[in-house]
C-alpha cells in the first residue's frame, strides 16, 4: 500500500496541473496600440502581480480561472484562462471618466507616512550612492507611427492611407540600438563604454548615446532631469508640501508589501513638476516603480518616463529597465496615426562594489572604433534576433539613407556645432564672414580651411578681412598637424597681420557657442592696434577636462592712434608708434570635473556643475628676437553656476589680472566695459561702463547674476524671466605718467547694479528682453540720468 503512495501524489498532481500552461501576457493600449506599463493582474481577484515596462508577464495560465486586468484610467478587463491561452494579448480600453477634483477629508493623509519614509530612506536607497557597481546594458530607440484610435483597415478604400497604414505597422522611421557597460563609485567615478551599436541609415556614433540625455537614471536626486529639463522630484526634501500625494493602491506580496501613490503638484504651487504614480515597497521603503511626466506639456510634443527597480543581489534596489515615451500630437501622420518615439534600457548582470582605482574620470561616454555596426554583439546583448519589423526598418532606412546621403547631413549638423561651414575637402569658419567693432566697423572677409576629408592628420587655411570704418586689409594662415587624436594633441604654425584690442586678453578657446552672450562683447571694442604676429603653439588635453598649451610668438605691434608710450621716446624726443614683442608662455583652460563624450573623433562635453578655470602666463623678452620689453603678464578667470532647486541659477565670475614691467597700455590690464545705451546686454562685463575707460597694471573684478525661473503662462510667445545683475571691481597703476593717453583708474572700486528682463517676446528659438543697469560710487557720473544705461538682451534658447 505504501507503495502506491509516490504514484497516487504524483497522479493527483498531474490532475491538478492538467489545465494549467505557462504563458508570455502583453498588455496593450486599446487604442494605441502601445503596451501599458505595471498594469495590475490577478487570478480570480486573490493573488496580484504586475506588468513589466513593456506591458509584458510571465504567467502559468489555468483554463479553470478567470484573470482580473486593471489600469489606472483604464477599464477593468475579464478574460478566462481559455481566452488568455489562445490570444497571449490584452487590450485595455481608456475611461472616459475624468477626476478633476480631489477632496482631502481632515485627519493624517495615509500616503503621507509612506512618502516620508521613503524620503527618509532616498539616501541610502538611491543607486547612485554608496556602492560602487558595473552592469551590463541594452537600449534601443525608435520613432515611428502609433495609432491615435481604433480602426478597421477593411472599411478604408484612400490607397495613399492604406499604404501609410501599412508602412506603421511593418517598420519603423528610425532605429537604433547600442549595448554598452558601465562602471560607477560614488561620487564621481562614471564610466560607460559602448562596445556595439547600429543606426538606421547613419553610422555617426553621436546617435550611440541618444538614450542616455533622455532622462536621468536614478529617481532619488532632488531633481530629476527629462531632456534638458530639471524638474522637482516629489520625494525630494519638501516634497510633501509642494506635492499632493494619493495612496491609490495596495499589493500584498509574498514577503512585503507595494503601495500605489499617485502624485502631482498641489494646487497654486508654481514649480517645473511632474505628476504620475510611484510604487513604493516596504522593503527598505524603495521605489519599485515609477510613472512620471510633466505637469504642463511641452508645446509641441509630450514625454513620459518609466522606471522599474527590482532588489539585486540581496542587498539593495537597483534600475531594471527604464523607458522614455515622446508623442507629437501636432504631427498627425494620416488620419488614424501620430508620431511617436519611444525608448527603453535594459539592464542586467549587476554587480556591486567594483574595485575602482580612481575617485573621477571625465570621460563618461565612449564610442568604441569597432562599435559600429556590430549585429552579433547586439544580438548577444539584445538575447534574441531582430523581429522582421526592426530588419525591415534597417533594410528600407539604410537604402533611402545611401540614395539621399543622410550621413552627409549628420557629418554637417557636427562640423557647423564647431562653428565651420564645410564644402568638399574645405570648410569655411563661419566667424570669418562677418563681425562688427567700434574701431573696424563692419568687417567682412572669408576663411577657408582643409577639414578631415582631406586629412585628419593635418589642417592647411587662411583668411583675409577688409574694415570699412578703419579702411584696412588684414589676412592669416595656419598650418597644423594632428599629433595625437584621443588626447587632441596639436602641433600649429600661424602668421596674421591684423588688429587686436588694446588691454585684452584671450584663453585660445575654441568653442563656439552661439548662444553664450560674450560674442556680442565684440561691438563695444573701441581700441585697437595692428600688428603682425608669427606664433608657434602645441596643446592638447592632459586630461579631458583639462588642456594644456604651451606658445612662443613674435609680435610687431604699431599703435593706431595718437596714444604714446615713454619708454618708446628716442633720443630726437620723437615717440616710436612701433615696437616689438618676443613672447612665450602657456595657457589652462580647465573645468573642474567636466563631463565628456568621446564619439570617435568627435569631443562632446556635457558640462560641470564646478568652477571653470581659464589662466593665461605670458612672459616678455626683451633679447630675443628684437623683443623690446621684459615682462610678465598673468591672467585668471574663474567662472561657475549654481542651481537653486525652485528657484533659479547664480552666475559667478572672478576675472584678475596683473602685469609686471612698464609696457605700453597694449600689454596693461584692461576691466571689460560694454555701456552703449539701447544696445546688448553681455554676461561677465561691465554694462555701465565705457569700453577702455580704465586701464590697470593689476585689477580684479567680482560679476553676479542670479537667473529665476521663467514666469509659467499659457502664451508662447512670452515667457519674462528676471534677472538680477551686480558687479564690482578694482584696479591700481604705478607709473601712470608714463602713458600719453586720456583713461582713468578705478582705484577706489568700481560698482553697478541692474535688472533684465529676458523672452519678453519669443520668436522661434530666439527671445528679446530689455534691461536698465545704474552706475554707483567713486566713479558714478555727475548727471544722475547719464548713471542710467537701458540696454536689450537677446537670449537664444536652444
Amino acid at each position: 500500500m505504501c507503495k502506491l503512495f509516490p504514484f497516487g501524489l504524483l497522479l493527483l498532481c498531474s490532475f491538478a496541473t492538467f489545465g494549467q500552461k505557462a504563458s508570455t501576457i502583453t498588455v496593450y493600449d486599446a487604442q494605441t496600440g502601445e503596451p501599458l506599463p505595471f498594469a495590475k493582474v490577478s487570478e480570480n481577484k486573490k493573488s496580484t502581480v504586475l506588468t513589466d515596462v513593456d506591458g509584458k508577464l510571465e504567467l502559468v495560465i489555468d483554463t479553470h480561472s478567470s484573470y482580473y486586468f486593471c489600469f489606472y484610467d483604464f477599464k477593468d478587463t475579464v478574460l478566462t484562462g481559455q481566452e488568455l491561452l489562445s490570444a497571449n494579448e490584452v487590450f485595455l480600453t481608456p475611461d472616459s471618466q475624468l477626476y478633476d477634483e480631489v477632496i482631502i477629508l481632515p485627519g493624517e493623509n495615509p500616503a503621507h507616512r509612506i512618502i516620508r519614509n521613503a524620503m527618509n530612506q532616498r539616501k541610502e536607497n538611491d543607486p547612485m550612492r554608496n556602492n560602487s557597481f558595473q552592469y551590463d546594458g541594452f537600449s534601443r530607440f525608435y520613432v515611428g507611427g502609433e495609432a491615435t484610435q481604433a480602426f478597421n483597415r477593411d472599411t478604408i478604400s484612400d490607397t495613399s492611407l492604406l499604404k501609410s497604414i501599412d508602412l506603421f505597422s511593418s517598420q519603423y522611421l528610425f532605429l537604433t540600438e547600442t549595448a554598452s557597460q558601465r562602471t560607477f563609485s560614488p561620487p564621481n567615478y562614471d564610466n560607460e563604454v559602448v562596445t556595439s551599436y547600429k543606426v538606421s541609415g547613419i553610422k555617426n556614433p553621436i546617435f550611440a548615446s541618444l538614450v542616455n540625455q533622455f532622462q536621468s537614471f536614478s529617481f532619488y536626486s532632488a531633481s530629476f532631469n527629462i531632456g534638458d529639463i530639471e524638474y522637482i522630484n516629489p520625494i525630494a526634501p519638501g516634497g510633501i508640501r509642494r506635492y499632493l500625494f494619493i495612496l491609490e493602491d495596495t499589493l500584498i506580496n509574498a514577503s512585503d508589501t507595494t503601495f500605489t501613490i499617485s502624485f502631482r503638484p498641489r494646487k497654486g504651487k508654481i514649480f517645473e513638476g511632474l505628476s504620475g504614480y510611484l510604487f513604493i515597497n516596504t522593503n527598505n521603503w524603495a521605489i519599485q516603480r515609477v510613472i512620471a511626466e510633466p505637469l504642463t506639456p511641452q508645446e509641441t510634443f509630450t514625454v513620459k518616463i518609466i522606471q522599474e527597480y527590482k532588489f539585486t543581489e540581496n542587498k539593495k534596489w537597483f534600475p531594471y529597465q527604464l523607458s522614455t515615451e515622446f508623442s507629437f500630437p501636432s504631427l498627425a501622420i494620416n488620419d488614424y496615426h501620430e508620431l511617436v518615439g519611444k525608448s527603453n534600457l535594459y539592464i542586467k548582470n549587476v554587480l556591486f562594489d567594483i574595485p575602482v582605482k580612481r575617485d573621477f574620470n571625465a570621460v563618461q561616454l565612449e564610442v568604441l572604433p569597432t562599435a559600429v555596426d556590430d549585429t552579433i554583439g547586439l544580438q548577444v546583448a539584445r538575447g534574441t534576433s531582430s523581429t522582421d519589423k526592426e530588419l525591415k526598418t534597417y533594410h528600407v532606412v539604410d537604402s533611402v539613407s545611401k540614395k539621399m546621403n543622410f550621413e552627409r547631413f549628420v557629418d554637417l549638423a557636427t562640423i557647423l556645432s564647431t562653428g565651420k561651414l564645410p564644402i568638399g575637402k574645405l570648410s569655411i569658419p563661419m566667424w570669418r564672414l562677418a563681425d562688427f567693432n567700434q574701431h573696424e566697423g563692419y568687417r567682412l572677409g572669408l576663411g577657408l580651411e582643409t577639414n578631415d576629408r582631406l586629412s585628419k592628420h593635418f589642417s592647411l587655411g587662411g583668411y583675409f578681412a577688409y574694415g570699412f570704418r578703419d579702411e584696412a586689409w588684414k589676412w592669416g594662415g595656419n598650418l597644423d598637424f594632428l599629433l595625437a587624436e584621443k588626447r587632441r594633441i596639436r602641433l600649429s604654425f600661424n602668421y596674421s597681420e591684423d588688429v587686436f584690442e588694446r588691454g585684452g586678453v584671450s584663453y585660445m578657446s575654441n568653442n563656439f557657442d552661439l548662444a553664450s552672450g560674450a560674442l556680442y562683447r565684440n561691438f563695444f571694442i573701441n581700441q585697437m592696434e595692428r600688428q603682425r604676429k608669427g606664433t608657434i603653439s602645441v596643446g592638447g588635453y592632459i586630461a579631458q577636462n583639462f588642456h594644456l598649451q604651451f606658445i612662443a610668438n613674435y609680435r610687431r605691434i604699431t599703435f593706431l592712434d595718437e596714444y604714446s608710450f615713454e619708454g618708446l621716446k628716442t633720443l630726437s624726443n620723437l615717440y616710436s608708434n612701433m615696437f616689438d614683442v618676443a613672447e612665450t608662455g602657456v595657457v589652462i583652460n580647465w573645468t573642474i570635473r567636466e563631463k565628456v563624450m568621446l564619439l570617435g573623433t568627435q569631443r562632446v562635453s556635457l558640462g560641470s556643475k564646478y568652477p571653470k578655470i581659464q589662466f593665461q602666463a605670458m612672459k616678455g623678452w626683451n633679447s630675443i628676437f628684437d623683443g623690446e620689453f621684459d615682462y610678465y603678464r598673468l591672467n585668471l578667470s574663474i567662472s561657475q553656476t549654481f542651481s537653486v532647486r525652485g528657484v533659479g541659477k547664480l552666475l559667478l565670475n572672478s576675472t584678475s589680472g596683473i602685469t609686471l614691467g612698464e609696457v605700453p597700455l597694449t600689454l596693461l590690464q584692461m576691466p571689460y566695459g560694454t555701456n552703449r545705451n539701447w544696445n546688448l546686454t553681455v554676461p561677465n562685463t561691465f554694462e555701465t561702463m565705457v569700453a577702455a575707460e580704465f586701464f590697470t597694471d593689476k585689477q580684479t573684478a567680482l560679476f553676479f547674476r542670479f537667473s529665476f525661473l521663467p514666469l509659467k503662462n499659457k502664451t508662447t510667445f512670452t515667457a519674462p524671466q528676471f534677472s538680477l545683475h551686480s558687479a564690482a571691481g578694482i584696479g591700481e597703476m604705478r607709473n601712470q605718467y608714463l602713458h600719453n593717453h586720456s583713461f582713468k583708474v578705478h582705484e577706489k572700486g568700481y560698482y553697478e547694479s541692474g535688472i533684465i528682463v529676458d523672452n519678453l517676446l519669443i520668436v522661434g528659438n530666439s527671445g528679446l528682453g530689455i534691461g536698465v543697469f545704474h552706475r554707483y560710487g567713486t566713479y558714478a557720473l555727475p548727471e544722475m540720468k547719464d548713471n542710467f544705461v537701458y540696454k536689450l538682451s537677446i537670449k537664444l534658447n536652444f
